[in-house]
């Protein structure tokens, strides 16, 4: 059973073996080596070929051995946009008893393999590596390759490690210099993200006057000052807007459509995360399906989440249910306009 075991690591599909430049020069001297010692007799020669065959063998098992028993993580941001280098932390951990040497590790989306020179058991080690996602979507890291040619570079050994963890990679947005404000919002002068309310946000702290609630009272600068401070709370009411995205795919759609397409989707997370920063409760409309408008960091990954998701499809949508004339839409390459 132990022997039926080793053979079976020792025969495990995952590990890959190359022969480097230098080692096929050698297996080629050895074969010379060989053929003469063969021909001539010569002890000598022999010798050295056995000194070759032995040179062959460590190098084989040594550069195995150093690959195994090694855990490999890979862990990156929450928030990763399509085409935009995301630093992610490499970690190794040597569960074995012997130091590792000379380890390499190669992922599909860097350019250039990472070197950890020395992996003592027992403590990790880190590498920042940057890796860019072309793509919106769900996507994961294609491979990931662990490999030495450790101690000789005669054979580079590998073992592929799998990894589980796919991401959720948002739409680039796209740069947006100036989206013109909703005229609603200055009716009457008075823009409605300014007006006193009962909402969560706290406008400023000021003295207590006539008519405050009592539940207001900011006792810390109360005690602080020896007069009633209250907090002067922003309204519930914000503005409210939609990003309209067609979602219609012609019958006629080529690649040049689906271009436009991706740059129409990068144009609404541009808008978004514009309105959002600008303080407007933000939703979203995605051909018949509506993403209520919203604020916060919760509602802002929401939206980006939609927009990584979105597809586009050949039925009509069903138009959505009527749309408040409070809310301003706006759509990809235009200005505000007023909901029907």
């Amino acid at each position: 059973m132990v022997l039926a075991a080793r053979l079976k690591k020792l025969l495990h599909p995952g590990i890959l073996v190359r022969v480097t430049n230098l080692g096929l020069g050698f297996i080629l001297l050895t074969l010379v080596v060989a053929v003469a010692a063969t021909n001539t007799g010569n002890n000598g020669l022999y010798i050295l070929v056995s000194l070759f065959l032995g040179a062959l063998v460590v190098s084989g098992v040594v550069s195995r051995r150093n690959v195994e028993n090694v855990a490999v993580e890979l862990d990156g941001p929450a928030e990763i946009f399509a085409g935009v280098p995301v630093r992610f932390t490499l970690r190794l951990t040597n569960l074995g008893r012997l130091p590792r040497r000379g380890l390499l590790v190669k992922i599909s989306s860097a350019s250039a393999p990472i070197l950890f020179g020395r992996l003592d058991p027992g403590r990790p080690a880190e590498r920042g590596v940057d890796l860019v996602f072309p793509k919106r979507g769900r996507r994961s890291v294609e491979s990931l390759l662990l490999y030495s040619g450790y101690p000789i570079g005669l054979f580079r050994k590998g073992r592929v490690h799998p990894l589980e963890d796919e991401r959720l990679i948002y739409p680039a947005p796209a740069a947006v210099p100036y989206v013109a404000p909703d005229p609603r919002e200055a009716e009457g002068g008075d823009p409605r993200d300014r007006r006193r309310g009962r909402g969560a946000e706290i406008r400023n702290l000021r003295e207590a006057g006539f008519g405050d609630d009592p539940r207001d009272v900011h006792w810390p600068q109360t005690a602080r000052q020896g007069k009633f401070i209250v907090k002067e709370r922003a309204s519930e009411e914000g503005r409210d807007a939609l990003v309209a995205l067609d979602t219609l795919r012609p019958p006629d759609a080529d690649a040049a459509w689906n271009e436009v397409f991706e740059r129409s989707v990068s144009e609404a997370a541009g808008l978004a995360l514009h309105l959002l920063a600008r303080g407007s409760r933000v939703g979203l409309l995605l051909g018949g399906s509506v993403v209520p408008p919203g604020s916060g960091p919760a509602h802002r990954r929401g939206l980006l989440r939609a927009l990584a998701l979105v597809e586009p499809g050949r039925d009509p949508a069903r138009p959505p249910a009527a749309i408040p004339a409070s809310v301003a839409v706006y759509r990809a390459g235009r200005g505000p306009e007023r909901a029907a």
